[in-house]
């Protein structure tokens, strides 16, 4: 009874929804400017609240390392709501999974590290179409490794796909 229950405020849920759920890709300018590529999607649960998975990786190095490996994964509670017509504003918090691995310019020496933080961000969003949006956001990693010059948080410009 509670699986039928469940299902059927899941099936409400969805079906009182205007999206289901998006999909996005962006390309992100750390503070430190390295270069991140991130990738997210996101179901819509409830009237604007959702949850969305993400994946953030680099694509440059910063100049004190010789090779710098470092990955995101999130998972983010989110919530999406229309400032004026076309434009709509989604702050997300949710914890992030770092994981990086740092070899030294100057020595051979090979660094890995790994840590999990909560954080948060917020997208302002430009609907070009009802399914496709141009966003611009930020997202604070916080100190993710004791590394003093690794990007602390990221601005994103990107697309997203709302089904």
């Amino acid at each position: 009874m509670k699986k039928i229950i469940l299902a059927l405020m899941l099936f409400i849920a969805s079906a009182s929804a205007d999206f289901l759920g998006q999909a996005g890709i962006g390309l992100s300018k750390g503070n430190n400017g390295e270069n991140h590529v991130t990738a997210f999607a996101g179901v819509e649960l409830m009237m604007g609240a959702g949850v969305r998975l993400e994946y953030t990786k680099n694509f440059s190095e910063h100049p004190e390392f010789s090779k710098e490996d470092v990955s995101r994964y999130g998972l983010f509670a989110v919530y999406q709501f229309s400032l004026i017509p076309y434009i709509a504003i989604t702050p997300k918090i949710g914890l992030v999974k770092s994981d990086g691995e740092f070899t030294l310019a100057q020595t051979a020496q090979t660094l890995s590290r790994s840590s999990t933080k909560f954080t948060y961000g917020l997208e302002l969003d430009y609907y070009y179409t009802d399914m496709i949006s141009i966003f611009l956001g930020y997202t604070d990693y916080g100190k993710d490794f004791k590394v003093d010059n690794m990007d602390t948080a990221n601005f994103t410009l990107g697309l997203k796909l709302h089904i």
